[in-house]
């Protein structure tokens, strides 16, 4: 939506790779802050400037989403901002907190834009539920996004991007050393049963958890420089993924261990002694 009102046409797996949007679930709860660092990945990565505010109350989030909204406007015109919210899922009835895209301030009203609905709402109904924190990150286009869209590529920046990713997914304590310490300690029937909720709610219906559009951004953006074991290796978590999210605990062992390799299988074999 915010590439879309700035003229930008952008793959969607182009999106999540800049976005470091192939996460681990978090076996002690769902981290809120991660969504703003993703949107704030996402911005940096397309060449933006990015604002953020974070609180831990209603009232200073909404006096400053609006400050920010009408700097915007005066600068050139306000684009959407990324936020969090809790959104209820048609399907399921389940109510969790989502990323939204906050647009269309007014006086008294705001729009809130997610994968479940577009609606405008008061800013009392805004702020009556709690998203916990309370925040956004606000794009600041650059120039060259605003005067010459339709030349804006995306392809270069992405292609940069997957290979960050992958680096973080191998090496950062949110990456797949996070899953890794979870399967190690051997988890209860309970824990795994949280996990896959925490996964879940994390998926946005995607059942691989996302795996398969990183096979998508690999096929689009590192088909010369991602090894083909490293694709088939995510192609295999994808599968497994959708085991482990369908009830099956064994698979998730197997997707740290299938994860693992494929993520070796970047690194020469002669220089993987010097990283351990």
């Amino acid at each position: 939506m915010i590439f879309d009102v700035l003229g930008i046409t952008v793959e969607p797996s182009a999106v999540v790779v800049m976005a470091s949007g192939v996460r681990y679930a978090d076996p002690n709860g769902f981290d809120d802050f991660g969504g703003f660092d993703a949107a704030f990945d996402l911005f940096e990565a397309a060449g933006f400037n990015c604002e953020q505010f974070r609180s831990a109350e209603a009232g200073p989030f909404l006096d400053a989403a609006r400050r920010e909204h009408a700097l915007a406007e005066r600068r050139w015109k306000a684009t959407p901002f990324y936020s969090l919210h809790p959104e209820r899922d048609p399907v399921t009835g389940v109510t969790t907190v989502r990323p939204v895209a906050l647009s269309e301030f007014g006086d008294s009203t705001v729009r809130i834009t997610s994968t479940f609905a577009d609606r405008t709402v008061s800013h009392e109904d805004l702020m009556c539920v709690d998203p916990s924190p309370w925040g956004y990150a606000a794009p600041v286009p650059s120039l060259q996004a605003i005067l010459a869209p339709t030349r804006y590529d995306f392809a270069a920046r992405a292609r940069r991007s997957l290979r960050l990713l992958f680096m973080r997914l191998a090496t950062a304590r949110d990456g797949l050393p996070r899953l890794e310490s979870f399967v190690s300690s051997r988890p209860s029937r309970e824990s795994l049963h949280t996990y896959r909720r925490g996964m879940a709610a994390l998926s946005a219906r995607d059942d691989t958890f996302h795996r398969s559009v990183l096979v998508t951004a690999i096929d689009k953006y590192g088909a010369e420089t991602i090894p083909d074991e490293t694709r088939a290796g995510f192609a295999r978590s994808g599968a497994l993924h959708v085991e482990f999210l369908a009830g099956a605990d064994t698979a998730l062992d197997e997707i740290a261990r299938v994860e693992r390799a494929a993520l070796d299988a970047r690194i020469p074999s002669g220089a993987r002694g010097a990283t351990s």
